[in-house]
């Protein structure tokens, strides 16, 4: 599982994107991570990625980074799958991040076995 496939982890908290590093990267993925939207399309644009994991909101405010870096993705990487995690989690924009291409929207915190089981679930399955 997760043989050279490439995750992008995008999080404002270092903490988080740390353990989600070294969670996949234990699992065989190859992982690069980002704390700011800008950061993140940065790598989309210089790197490859199979999977993207964003947070929706990236600056603590009412912002929804995670949505404009989905639209990103889907116009600049169509293949790549997207998963949002949001303590936000409403219907409205789940309808959204459907809208953009996103994969899958997650309630925030997500225990990291669960979490794996979705990315690798969504590696599997072509697009």
């Amino acid at each position: 599982m997760g043989q050279n496939q490439n995750l992008l982890i995008v999080d404002d908290e270092s903490a988080l994107c740390w353990v989600l590093g070294q969670f996949f990267a234990s699992a065989g993925y190859r992982v690069d991570s980002a704390q700011a939207l800008d950061e993140a399309l940065g790598l989309m644009t210089t790197g490859r990625y199979d999977l993207v994991i964003s947070d929706l909101r990236l600056s603590g405010t009412q912002s929804e980074e995670g949505l404009m870096l989905a639209d990103f993705v889907r116009r600049y990487a169509p293949d790549t799958r997207v998963v949002l995690l949001t303590a936000f989690a409403t219907q409205e924009i789940s309808d959204r991040a459907r809208e953009l291409g996103v994969d899958l929207v997650l309630p925030k915190p997500q225990p990291l076995p669960a979490l794996a089981q979705h990315v690798s679930e969504l590696l599997m399955a072509s697009r």
